[in-house]
């Protein structure tokens, strides 16, 4: 979702093996689980953009295996933008001049239209 390093190579089936991937550590996790008697988390921190989110990660097949995830509340802008805005606004204002304007309630939003459970959700804030 997120292209990280400029020197990253991304392919279009990176969506698909990350579902995959994290679907074998929760199998592994349940494995080791039965083991120990005991239930380990798996969580992942998630971003707040939609195009990200969509670009990235299949949500309805990850909160499966999630126990939670932690999702990005905060540097919804910042000096990568010509404008200055707020950083880590929980509504969008009508006055927002950004394109596209997102807040942190459009991000939780995002995500439960994609399938994720509230119970599953955090949101990260900054400090």
């Amino acid at each position: 979702g997120s292209e990280g390093n400029p020197q990253n190579i991304i392919r279009p089936e990176d969506k698909q093996n990350f579902s995959a991937l994290v679907e074998e550590f929760r199998e592994q996790l349940d494995a080791y689980g039965q083991e120990t008697g005991r239930h380990y988390l798996l969580t992942a921190f998630l971003p707040a953009a939609p195009a990200k989110i969509d670009a990235g990660f299949e949500i309805d097949k990850l909160f499966g295996d999630f126990d939670f995830a932690t999702v990005q509340g905060y540097d919804l802008h910042g000096a990568w933008e010509p404008l200055t805005n707020h950083q880590s606004n929980l509504l969008t204002s009508h006055k927002d001049p950004a394109n596209p304007a997102f807040s942190v309630n459009d991000t939780i939003m995002a995500y439960l239209e994609r399938g994720a459970p509230a119970s599953k959700l955090v949101v990260g804030v900054p400090f």
